[in-house]
């Protein structure tokens, strides 16, 4: 994956911001996706801003090879496994279930099914997942902090944190096929 080989100052770019997004959403924990080639990394490109965020947020990591040709490096992000959300032990289900969907906003997922929120967030059932996604969904005393638009069985739901108008995106559930 990858779609634009763009010359910029000292790297040539082998990934756009785009696909590695796109790449970071579908990739499995341990894939590998070169983003870039040269002496310098492409720092003032806009996917190196994501590539930092992404870094950030524990979802890749990032190492440079030296070139087999002597030429430069390649600047390649490695998957991680997803992150749970919020390590603490103290923090609440809906603290742990709002950090999630912050993340998910914030680098161009979906919002997860509750199973996944329940293993991202360290819970031991999607019920809790479930329970703390009604509790930020309630709309006594001013405590509503999201808003989830259901778009039916072959779509993820959409999470919209309601302080900043921001959405998780929308996008329909990837079937894969079985294996046998």
């Amino acid at each position: 994956m990858g779609g634009l080989a763009a010359q910029t100052n000292g790297a040539t770019l082998a990934a756009s911001e785009a696909a590695l997004r796109a790449w970071v959403f579908t990739a499995q924990p341990g894939a590998r996706l070169t983003i870039a080639t040269g002496q310098e990394p492409p720092r003032d490109q806009p996917i190196w801003s994501a590539v930092r965020a992404m870094v950030d947020m524990g979802l890749i990591s990032m190492f440079s090879p030296r070139r087999p040709d002597g030429r430069g490096f390649d600047y390649v992000a490695h998957r991680l496994p997803s992150p749970v959300a919020v390590h603490r032990d103290d923090a609440s289900r809906e603290a742990r279930v709002f950090a999630e969907i912050e993340r998910c906003v914030a680098i161009g997922e979906p919002m997860p099914t509750d199973r996944q929120l329940a293993r991202r967030c360290g819970f031991g059932h999607a019920d809790e997942a479930s329970y703390a996604l009604r509790k930020l969904k309630a709309r006594t005393a001013g405590d509503r902090r999201i808003c989830v638009i259901n778009h039916g069985p072959l779509e993820h739901r959409q999470a919209i944190i309601l302080s900043t108008g921001l959405t998780t995106i929308r996008r329909k559930f990837v079937v894969e096929a079985a294996h046998g």
